[in-house]
């Protein structure tokens, strides 16, 4: 299963929204909308699901999906 995909999952299970839209473009303040503690939450879904530590200098990078797949494949 892709990054991607794992990362589609982990959004469904967290925040219960539809995956709809859902791509490596989506923003996830804008499209994905998603405010800044659900954000915060998602990411230690994805640090347990993955094995990883986000730094917190890191998090403001994180702005689309594809900037959490790149980090996520670049440090898993």
């Amino acid at each position: 299963m892709s990054t991607l995909e794992q990362l589609k999952e982990i959004f469904v299970e967290y925040t219960g929204k539809d995956v709809e839209g859902f791509n490596e473009d989506s923003v996830f303040t804008v499209d994905m909308a998603m405010n800044s503690f659900e954000i915060f939450g998602l990411i230690c879904e994805v640090e347990e699901h993955f094995d990883i530590e986000i730094p917190d200098r890191e998090l403001m990078k994180l702005v689309t999906v594809k900037d959490l797949v790149e980090y996520i494949e670049e440090n898993a």
